[in-house]
């Protein structure tokens, strides 16, 4: 009997044996698996502070941009307001040119019927002028005729 109970106990010693080694297995592997949880888990905070820089630095780099688009915007502002204002001032010239223009129109068609007028004035003066010359070559004609017919009917000098 007692070898049967030694062979008991050998065989307990032996099962107790295997499933500790099975357990010494199974913690070993949890120990690596946690070793290995934790490195990704390390893996992961560096890949995440990685892509926080990034997020930063695109941020950042969106902020610079809003800033230059808003300076762009409004120095583009500024530079049709300055237009704005040059085209003002250019319709305002263009407006007094005009004017001008159109008082020097009436000016020169006021003279041009002045002148007009003038010609039509000396027209008629010429027009009397040339009646008044043709009575009176009409009048020296007459008188010639008169001095013929009186130089024809005096006698003649004795010599």
């Amino acid at each position: 009997m007692r070898n049967l109970l030694t062979v008991v106990l050998v065989v307990v010693a032996a099962i107790m044996g295997f499933y500790g080694y099975q357990a010494s297995q199974k913690g070993n592997a949890a120990v690596s698996e946690l070793a290995a949880k934790a490195e990704s888990v390390a893996a992961l905070e560096a890949e995440k502070a990685k892509l926080a820089d990034e997020l930063t630095a695109l941020k950042a780099e969106g902020e610079a941009a809003a800033k230059a688009a808003g300076d762009a915007a409004a120095a583009v502002e500024a530079e049709a307001a300055g237009l704005l204002e040059k085209v003002t001032a250019l319709e305002a010239e263009k407006s007094q040119q005009a004017e001008a223009a159109m008082a020097e129109k009436v000016a020169l068609t006021d003279q041009v019927a002045a002148i007009e007028a003038q010609r039509v004035a000396l027209a008629d003066q010429v027009a009397g002028l040339e009646a008044e010359k043709a009575a009176l070559a009409d009048q020296v004609a007459a008188l010639q005729a008169k001095i013929d017919e009186l130089s024809a009917a005096a006698p003649a000098p004795n010599p």
